[in-house]
């Protein structure tokens, strides 16, 4: 084997231990739609040069790209994603540029809500969860949720800040103003996007308090008297609205200026959805496994005697070490008990 195919196999190996797309399957996505290189990154919106790394094995994509490559394998989103060489047709360069580019950031939000949404979204998750990490998954919720707070308020921001332009839906309507087609056979369009704009404007409004006031600065007024100067709630409920209500301006222009719809829901790999399904094996073989070491639920699971019985039953020499390991095992069955019977869960708020 020639040193670039071994070290291809251990960069493959490793993009296999992170969950991500390996050179191979980024080569056969493109492959699958007969692109070249070049076309494959005027379509996604990649860098070549970015790309050639990728499929070269030079360096792994992060798991926002990976989850972006991904959806690409559904050939709806591929199909929807394509029209974008046919945008700058219908739309001119920079307009097609600009609403491209929302299109997507829009898409990676959304996907972030859906996985969100899976993880934090019901009780019952979130019991689950607690019972697995107790804070670590409290942290996570929390980090998650910010970050799509962050993700919200980029998307309608002001059209420029400190002298440069910003990528925002509020950039929209002037880009609308200067098409041509719009002013010969869209007029209405000008005033639908108007106030569409407005109301993602306002439906992000809370997040933007939030960003400004938390996560990017710490508002001195707030911090020494919390009561006098709360934050608006934020929940699902509410991320939910602003990505709606920016997915009601895209679409609006979408509609009528390239004669198609965009789906309000994105074609996401169920790796959410996978988590929790093994989480929740881990859970049932641990409570399982406790119920044959006590079936009458009696002990208490520090008891070194049970261990030790459990163990010998099973042909093995009661050392400290499986001792200790069965008490864990127990500890973390009778933690889960625990919490599902008195876990509460946050529905994505934060505090």
């Amino acid at each position: 084997m020639s040193v670039y195919k071994s070290e291809l196999a251990l960069h493959e190996a490793e993009c296999r231990r992170q969950g991500v797309l390996t050179p191979t399957e980024i080569r056969a996505l493109r492959g699958a739609y007969d692109l070249s290189r070049a076309e494959f990154a005027r379509v996604t919106g990649f860098g070549e040069a970015t790309l050639a790394r990728w499929e070269r094995g030079e360096v792994v994509q992060n798991t926002s790209n990976d989850s972006f490559l991904r959806m690409l394998m559904d050939r709806d989103a591929m199909r929807r994603l394509s029209r974008m060489t046919q945008y700058e047709g219908e739309l001119g360069r920079e307009f097609s540029m600009v609403f491209h580019r929302l299109e997507s950031s829009w898409a990676h939000a959304r996907m972030r809500y859906q996985e969100f949404k899976v993880l934090f979204g019901s009780e019952e998750r979130v019991r689950l969860l607690k019972s697995i990490g107790g804070g670590l998954f409290y942290d996570i919720q929390q980090m998650s949720l910010l970050d799509l707070m962050l993700r919200i308020t980029r998307l309608t921001d002001p059209p420029g800040s400190h002298e440069k332009s910003n990528l925002t839906v509020r950039q929209l309507p002037d880009l609308c103003k200067n098409h041509p087609k719009v002013l010969k056979d869209h007029p209405k369009l000008l005033t639908s996007v108007d106030d569409l704009v407005e109301a993602a404007k306002e439906a992000a409004g809370f997040a933007r308090t939030w960003r400004n006031k938390r996560i990017t600065h710490t508002d001195r007024a707030r911090a020494t008297e919390p009561r006098l100067e709360p934050l608006p709630k934020a929940n699902l409920r509410r991320v939910e609205a602003a990505l709606d209500a920016v997915h009601a301006v895209l679409n609006a222009i979408s509609q009528a200026l390239l004669g198609k719809s965009i789906h309000n829901e994105v074609p996401n790999r169920p790796r959410a959805l996978a988590f929790v399904a093994c989480a929740k094996q881990l859970v049932g073989a641990v409570q399982y496994i406790d119920s044959i070491i006590d079936p009458g639920g009696a002990t208490n699971f520090t008891d070194l005697e049970v261990a030790e019985v459990f163990l010998r039953k099973n042909g093995r020499k009661p050392t400290w070490q499986e001792t200790t390991q069965v008490i864990e095992l127990r500890e973390a069955a009778h933690g889960f008990r625990k919490n599902k019977a008195s876990g509460r869960a946050a529905h994505g708020r934060t505090s």
